[in-house]
């Protein structure tokens, strides 16, 4: 029930916003009562990081699995920002919902706060990033991030857009362009998701609610 109400209010703050009351949405989004809803969240408030803290994590944990093993820490930020992009184009529910809350998507308890700015010490250590504070440095690659997924959910970024992105910050992180050009370049493939994967299920709730929505009309 707690995933079923998650999955539901990702449906609603994608079309709403984070400004929005959504409680009642989501509620008939989930087909449950308002005691169900409340044995589980209290406010709006709560339900927005629940569903910021699960999916984005969920996401983060992945790409990390597969990026850990390299010994270059840029390497291990560029691939990952590259996995981050192409989840936001194969689940556009997720680009939408990056979307709407801009940069709360990484707010306090997502994981990315425990391995970006890892990444970013080393890399900074080995000489592949200029010096900066971390923190300056993590900004910088999360504005980016989500400037590139937010421009990805309005269909005005194809891959040259977030490819000169990424060079745009490899510049900016002191990073040479010819190691972050030929990184880039690198086949990549998708991240393997189950099928009980919050981002799998909530993507396809989506869908099937966009298809089902002309009928009703």
């Amino acid at each position: 029930m707690h995933r079923k109400l998650v999955e539901s209010a990702l449906l609603v703050f994608a079309e709403k916003g984070v400004d929005a009351s959504v409680i009642e949405d989501v509620i008939a989004a989930a087909g449950v009562s308002r005691g169900t809803f409340y044995n589980y969240f209290r406010t709006n408030a709560d339900l927005l990081a629940a569903a910021i803290e699960e999916l984005g994590n969920e996401l983060v944990e992945h790409i990390e699995a597969r990026v850990r093993s390299f010994p270059s820490p840029a390497a291990r930020l560029f691939t990952g920002l590259r996995l981050y992009l192409a989840a936001a184009r194969r689940f556009p529910l997720f680009a939408r919902f990056v979307a709407r809350i801009g940069p709360l998507a990484i707010g306090p308890g997502n994981r990315v706060n425990a391995y970006i700015p890892v990444h970013i010490a080393g890399a900074i250590a080995r000489g592949e990033f200029a010096e900066a504070p971390v923190g300056v440095a993590l900004d910088v690659v999360v504005g980016v991030g989500v400037m590139i997924v937010s421009r990805i959910a309005s269909g005005e970024a194809d891959a040259a857009y977030g490819d000169a992105m990424l060079l745009a910050l490899a510049r900016a992180l002191g990073f040479d362009l010819a190691r972050a050009e030929a990184l880039l370049s690198e086949p990549l493939a998708p991240l393997s998701l189950g099928a009980d994967s919050l981002l799998v299920q909530s993507d396809a709730r989506a869908k099937t609610r966009d298809r089902q929505e002309p009928q009703r009309s």
